[in-house]
């Protein structure tokens, strides 16, 4: 046909009754019911598919018996199962191979396609051994459909990771490079706890933070880490200034003095004068001839002559008078004076010593000082204060007797001068005395610096990668943003897998009880008319066939159970053996229907897989008649084959001939009655009840009692006449017993009348 386009190859060997198969299928899809009498192998055929789903639950027993063994042919040790289908284009869509082996536990291969098998195996295992219960631990959840824009997004996603990572490693490359060229070489350095600044993952954080407030550069800092490194072990203390001390009460005596009167001697003035000019001298000589016994010189050791003694005794009358000592006074007062000018002088020379040997330290050994300064000192406005006081007493020295007043600007000045330099040798001594504290405690310099190279190279290090590191914020920002993003895209279309398995199976149950059986979403307890029934309960409540019922909606449920993602009900094939045993008739219909509808059930489901496996005529009939299967086959004496369409009752044009004439105005005609007697017989013999003359009478007296026309109608006309003492059938009623029949499956078999009128509307 035209329209076969999958090509299926089902090969068997040595599996129970078939021993050698080999069949290549030709279809439009994979939709197939496979007809075969209990014994022929179909079970069998459906236990292999299972195995595609129990791979994890096969395990030698106690006795090395494997639970495969069951498959094999009598007397066979080995038997191989394989299914191949290919589509249109030749491509391969499935293709897997099982070997059994008795004793041995098969390696069941990869598929495709996801196999869900319903068959007597499947309710054993999961349905009757929990008295027809439903495991309500289902955990897990089905993720929805990868959207259009979501591949794009989750490509973007693995691109900018991608990107932040190579731009992360290059910045982190290049932190550790520069660390271990330029500071991890540093003695020590490594001990500190700022060194740990230099780690790349504190350099990223570090980014949008304050950075460490350094004076100088790396290169400096380095500099000056040399420096420290190459202080001398006995490197001398720099010695203090000494201060100024000047006696005021003496200048202020001075001055005193000065403003007074003092009597002059009698002697001669030109006399005076001679003395004046040497009277150190005259004095020390004096002091010296005092020593001597005699009368000689103590110079030239001379004896003394009378002019000499007379010289010798005016000059004792003037050293002796009060001239003589004011004279010597302020001539002391003088001297004082100007040692001062000299101490002065001193000061100012030791200072500039200590500044220069300061400079020294600070350049060569302490850089931490380097900034210090010490200050000058300038002695001169001192010094000629001091000069002026020194000029005063020289005034008075010319005439003792004449004051001189001395204005006490002069001492304040002094006393000011000496406070300015004071204050500026104490500083220095201060900074005299920290530097060589410092060059004393040389390792805690050290240290300072260490630590301020440390956060001087992470301030360069955060400068330096500053725009690369922000860059890789922001992709991981974006990251962060996109990866939400997906997730919550992800998370919008994630479906719980215990309520789409509940939803699924009450809406399968309500195919066939209406509101008689549900199921209660929460326990998966069955609720019969509104009673949820109790544990083991449902096993004695239930019917043989509204177990099977039950069974099915199970399955068609525990479908969600397949899959983990949306895309996965692309990759479901249905394998189904035999699901209408002990039904009655409707339900048989009714779960023809489930079958069709698979697809609304599954609301995600697109295309329906499916091979269904029978024993039943009927059943058989229907799945054709309503094209819910294309491909028909039969399997027989091992060997399977297409299945021949006459061997078929079509029932359902049957039903639709009687449904036309009694919903849609239609004629009669010479086949109506055959069709009402086919219609009448299919619904006894799914009751149970012979196909006899006597049976459908039965059927009709206890399903339909007002009738009065039905049997006569199916019996007589159906076999070419009616007997004379009958009035002769007319087309009313022909449209009455149409209608009779209608109504009774319509009360009955609601589904089958549904299904008329969804085939006219269509």
């Amino acid at each position: 046909m035209a329209d076969d386009k999958i090509t299926t190859i089902i090969k068997c060997q040595n599996i129970a009754p078939i021993e050698n198969l080999t069949r290549e299928i030709k279809s439009s899809s994979l939709k197939m019911g496979v007809f075969a009498n209990n014994g022929s192998g179909k079970t069998f055929l459906s236990r292999l598919f299972r195995l595609t789903e129990k791979q994890d639950e096969l395990i030698l027993d106690e006795n090395g018996k494997s639970p495969t063994d069951k498959l094999l042919t009598f007397g066979k040790n080995n038997g191989t199962f394989s299914f191949k289908i290919t589509d249109k284009d030749g491509n391969v869509k499935d293709d897997f191979s099982i070997s059994v082996t008795k004793g041995q536990i098969p390696t069941i291969p990869d598929t495709k396609y996801l196999y869900h098998t319903f068959n007597q195996d499947y309710v054993e295992q999961n349905i009757r051994v929990l008295g027809y219960e439903k495991d309500s631990d289902i955990q897990g959840f089905i993720l929805g459909k990868v959207n259009i824009d979501l591949k794009d997004d989750e490509d973007n996603l693995v691109k900018i990771e991608k990107e932040g990572k190579i731009l992360s490693e290059q910045v982190e490359k290049e932190i550790n490079a520069y660390v271990e060229e330029n500071i991890s070489n540093i003695q020590n350095i490594k001990r500190l706890s700022e060194y740990a600044y230099l780690k790349p993952n504190e350099i990223f954080q570090g980014v949008d933070k304050d950075l460490f407030e350094v004076s100088k550069s790396i290169e400096d800092l380095f500099a000056d880490y040399n420096k420290i490194k190459s202080v001398p072990e006995n490197l001398a203390d720099i010695e203090n200034v000494n201060r100024v001390n000047i006696d005021f009460t003496s200048l202020n005596e001075i001055k005193e003095n000065l403003g007074k009167e003092f009597s002059l001697s009698s002697l001669a003035e030109d006399f005076k004068q001679k003395i004046k000019s040497k009277q150190i001298f005259i004095e020390s000589g004096m002091e010296l001839l005092s020593e001597t016994r005699d009368n000689s010189c103590p110079f030239c050791e001379q004896e003394l002559q009378e002019n000499a003694l007379s010289l010798i005794d005016n000059y004792t009358k003037y050293i002796n008078d009060t001239e003589a000592k004011t004279i010597k006074q302020f001539k002391g007062n003088i001297e004082l004076l100007s040692k001062f000018i000299d101490f002065f002088k001193s000061i100012e020379n030791a200072n500039s010593k200590r500044i220069n040997l300061f400079n020294e330290y600070k350049t060569k050994y302490i850089p931490s000082s380097e900034d210090v300064k010490l200050g000058a000192i300038n002695i001169e406005e001192a010094k000629n204060t001091i000069q002026v006081f020194i000029d005063i007493i020289e005034e008075k020295l010319k005439d003792i007797s004449k004051p001189i007043p001395v204005e006490n600007s002069i001492i304040e000045n002094i006393e000011k001068h000496q406070t300015l330099l004071n204050s500026i040798i104490d500083s220095n001594n201060e900074q005299i005395d920290i530097i060589n504290a410092k060059k004393n405690r040389i390792g805690e310099e050290n240290k300072t610096v260490r630590k301020e190279i440390c956060k001087c190279a992470y301030n360069h290090l955060i400068e330096t990668h500053k725009t690369n590191i922000k860059s890789i914020f922001q992709l991981r920002e974006k990251w962060k943003t996109l990866d939400a993003e997906i997730k919550k895209k992800k998370e919008q279309q994630k479906v719980s897998k215990k309520d789409k398995v509940a939803s699924t199976i009450k809406s399968v149950l309500n195919y066939f009880f209406s509101d008689k059986y549900t199921l209660d979403e929460e326990t998966f307890r069955l609720i019969f008319y509104e009673n949820a029934l109790e544990k083991d309960q449902a096993k004695d409540v239930l019917s043989e066939g509204e177990k099977n019922i039950v069974a099915f909606a199970y399955y068609i449920g525990d479908t969600h159970l397949k899959v983990e993602s949306e895309d996965d009900y692309e990759k479901l094939f249905f394998i189904i053996d035999d699901p209408i045993s002990s039904m009655d008739f409707t339900h048989v219909y009714t779960l023809c229907g489930v079958i069709r509808d698979i697809s609304k059930i599954i609301d995600k489901l697109k295309r329906e897989r499916l091979i269904i496996f029978t024993h039943n005529n009927d059943f058989m009939r229907v799945l054709t008649a309503n094209n819910i299967v294309d491909k028909k086959l039969l399997l027989k004496k091992g060997e399977l084959k297409d299945f021949n369409n006459n061997l078929t009752v079509p029932y359902i044009n049957h039903l639709m001939d009687v449904y036309n004439i009694a919903r849609k105005n239609e004629l009669a005609n010479h086949t109506t009655a055959n069709s009402i007697r086919h219609i009448i017989e299919t619904l006894t013999k799914f009751q149970n009840v012979d196909i006899s003359k006597d049976g459908i009478a039965e059927y009709i007296k206890k399903n339909i009692p007002n009738d009065t026309k039905s049997y006569t109608l199916i019996n007589d006309l159906s076999h070419g006449g009616w007997r004379s003492e009958q009035s002769p059938i007319t087309e009313d009623d022909y449209k009455d017993v149409c209608e009779t029949i209608i109504k009774h499956i319509e009360n009955n078999f609601k589904g089958q009348i549904e299904y008329c009128e969804k085939f006219n509307a269509n």
